[in-house]
């Protein structure tokens, strides 16, 4: 690893003494060549550890940095090659490092123009030290503009230079590629916890060391042209079939040693409390949305409840787009938001959010619920989020999930059970006499709040205990507010446990491009009940305005498919259910997971599987056995190791020789006999050093060692003219290249 000599690049495995003899045939790597490409296959090497942070950062972002931190380094070690020895050409690297740095991830005045500055200089090595800890803390992705991508530019620009300097300075053929396996391994420990799988991104990797061995040890271009399209379809059936694998799970996630920290509460007014103000100012714009779909959008989802007040026990975290907690399931719908008059922290979206753009916005991972830390009126997002699908069937079995504090009741201030709590019960058993299910229990509260009760947008503000007990008692007027608060305590009160969600219906188109106005008049309060293995199940008490009260049982605001599995549940007329126990609560029956080993995906994995492996096989096995001889450790088996080779070789010409059969003379004059005269100056020569090495006739040295590798050399340059590239591509996935 000194300096490097002017003469050309160091060939990457092939010796003078290797190169093939007799008639011409493809003609030898050169030295400058083969470095010059080992350098690109290092560069791709790089580039493919880095992009395998996809799942933590988004790989828009990524794809500049890491084409960046991987070709610079390269072409300034095939640059300074030959004009400066390692130790002056690592500092050149790391001043391009920084440069680059400062230029694009924290754009930073520099010196002279182009040298980075003080401050540049201390952001990235500070960006490179805490990148760590800040991507193990935070919801994957990062945001598109996190400075923690230096990390990544640091580590594949040092692997790109490691890797580059390996190639052009040694022989060795497989060292440059350990270089940038480090990367690929940080990449798949911090990436756990993100999006996608990091197994494609691995299988590409392997391929691509295969190549680089390929073009560092290949002692012709034709086999380098032969072996670079059976890598390709290779890697490509490696990229398919691996993420069906059951070993391609996600790991051990190191976020479970790290101490995340709190997630951080928002107070403000609670959502609740804000309908009644909302209704009385029903052509106040809250905001736009623009969207195909006709979801309700949620608010805000309130949970706990001390006797007065519905609040919600969310701890909010930042992200760069990924909302967790639902990976899978439901119709992707994309809403875009534009704020206007719309109060507190809570920003809507439609159901379950899965990916959310745009700035200053953090989650819940628990709900799924969004708030803004920005300014608020003119603030624009954007959100996909998946509109889960239930079916009567799905819900008739539902067992209602075991979560006490979803269940919970509180007392009153001075400690004890307020009456209140008892007629609740009464009212709750009345409603629901007759239901055989969990699921029918809860649709038929609904039910009974509709048809019992006036949806009046002028009826007072309240849900504690009291305000509902007079709601249902005695005025049976109210808002939205008080059918959601009255469901909820209702459905506790009988063993289902409930929360309250706050959010708003679809709102009103005007012109072209699908853009709703939302307004107050627009509020809803709806109701969910938890199931085990489904989850939140949305239930709307809420009568509509127009045929409220008087036997109505029109529900305010229902999508048409939470109207259609109601009225299912609602009319099952199946024979009484047992009602569930806490043992069977406790033992549900899971759902299947996606791309579950039972799938049919994975069955056809596993052949897909074993023919990468024998493919792996046969394409690694006879070139490591190749090696192994030749750079056997005594001359005596080196000559041997030829010898070997050779038989191995004339069996692709069709030669029906066995080294164990036929003396060493023998094989040589059959082989003649078929490859012609050209042929006997090598395989004699070769025989006869065979008979001495394994016979010890003679003392057997180096030159003797070179010699026998050289007429091998010969030997294959004669059977490939003899032998087509179809023969001997038969012959190298064959199984008895397994055993040459």
């Amino acid at each position: 690893m000194g300096s490097a000599s002017g003469a050309g690049f160091v060939s990457g495995g092939g010796s003078a003494g290797g190169e093939p003899v007799g008639a011409p045939g493809p003609g030898p790597v050169r030295g400058p060549v083969r470095g010059l490409v080992s350098v690109g296959v290092v560069a791709l090497l790089a580039a493919t550890a880095g992009l395998a942070f996809d799942g933590v950062f988004p790989f828009a972002a990524l794809l500049p940095v890491v084409g960046l931190a991987a070709g610079v380094p390269c072409v300034l070690s095939v640059a300074l090659y030959g004009r400066l020895p390692l130790w002056g050409t690592i500092p050149v690297s790391v001043l391009g490092w920084l440069v680059a740095v400062s230029a694009t991830l924290f754009r930073s005045q520099a010196w002279l123009g182009f040298l980075p500055g003080p401050a540049a200089v201390r952001a990235a090595l500070l960006g490179v030290r805490d990148a760590g800890g800040r991507l193990l803390t935070t919801i994957l992705p990062a945001a598109p503009d996190s400075t923690a991508v230096v990390l990544v530019s640091f580590l594949v620009w040092a692997a790109a230079l490691a890797g580059a300097e390996i190639a052009l300075r040694s022989r060795s053929v497989m060292l440059p590629a350990l270089a940038a396996l480090p990367v690929l391994a940080v990449a798949v420990v911090l990436g756990v916890a993100g999006a996608g799988s990091v197994v494609p991104y691995a299988a590409v990797f392997a391929g691509l060391t295969l190549l680089l061995g390929l073009v560092r040890a290949a002692r012709s271009a034709g086999t380098i042209a032969v072996g670079v399209p059976l890598l390709a379809c290779l890697v490509l059936a490696a990229v398919v079939t691996a993420p069906a694998l059951p070993m391609a799970e996600r790991p051990y996630d190191v976020r479970r040693l790290v101490e995340q920290p709190p997630p951080r509460p928002i107070n403000g007014v609670s959502a609740l409390d804000q309908v009644s103000a909302w209704l009385q100012n029903p052509q106040r714009e809250l905001f736009t949305v623009g969207t195909a779909s006709e979801a309700n959008l949620r608010l805000a989802v309130l949970d706990a409840f001390d006797g007065v007040t519905w609040t919600s026990g969310a701890g909010f975290v930042p992200t760069g787009g990924r909302v967790p907690g639902q990976e899978s399931g439901g119709d992707p719908v994309t809403q875009r938001f534009t704020l206007r008059k719309l109060p507190g922290p809570w920003l809507p979206a439609a159901d379950r959010p899965l990916l959310v753009k745009g700035a200053g916005i953090v989650v819940d991972p628990a709900t799924g619920m969004l708030a803004g830390t920005q300014a608020r009126e003119g603030m624009t997002y954007e959100v996909t989020s998946g509109i889960r699908r239930y079916t009567a069937e799905d819900l008739r079995a539902a067992v209602p999930a075991a979560d006490p504090a979803a269940l919970r009741l509180p007392d009153g201030p001075d400690g004890r059970t307020p009456p209140q709590r008892a007629r609740l019960l009464a009212i709750a058993r009345r409603a629901t006499a007759g239901a055989q299910s969990p699921t029918q229990r809860a649709a038929r509260l609904a039910a009974y709040l509709r048809k019992h009760a006036v949806n009046d947008v002028n009826a007072p503000p309240g849900h504690g205990y009291r305000s509902i007990e007079f709601f249902l008692t005695e005025s049976r007027r109210g808002t939205t507010e008080q059918f959601a608060a009255s469901f909820a305590l209702l459905a506790r009160a009988i063993g289902l446990p409930s929360r309250i969600v706050v959010g708003f219906r679809p709102g009103t188109g005007s012109g072209s491009g699908g853009v709703r106005q939302v307004r107050g008049g627009d509020v809803l309060a709806w109701a969910e009940v938890e199931f085990e293995g489904i989850g939140w199940v949305p239930f709307y008490p809420t009568p509509s305005r127009t045929r409220s009260g008087g036997g109505g049982d029109v529900a305010e605001g229902a999508p048409k498919q939470a109207r259609e599995i109601e009225q299912a549940i609602n009319s099952d007329s199946s024979e009484p259910k047992p009602t569930p126990t806490a043992a069977n609560r406790a033992t549900p029956t899971p759902a299947p997971r996606p791309g579950g080993s039972t799938g049919p995906l994975v069955w056809a994995a596993v052949p897909a599987a074993a023919l990468l492996v024998y493919l792996l096989a046969v394409l690694v096995v006879p070139p490591l056995r190749r090696m192994r001889r030749r750079r056997a450790a005594a001359p005596a088996a080196r000559v041997v190791g030829a010898w070997r080779q050779t038989v191995a070789r004339l069996r692709v010409a069709g030669i029906p020789v066995r080294s164990d059969a036929l003396t060493a003379g023998e094989v040589a004059s059959l082989a003649e006999s078929v490859l012609g005269p050209a042929a006997r100056e090598p395989l004699t020569t070769l025989a006869d050093l065979a008979n001495l090495a394994t016979f010890g006739g003679a003392p057997v040295d180096q030159a003797d060692a070179d010699l026998a590798w050289r007429h091998f050399g010969g030997v294959d340059a004669l059977v490939r003219r003899k032998v087509g590239l179809a023969s001997r591509l038969a012959h190298r996935l064959s199984p008895r290249s397994l055993v040459g």
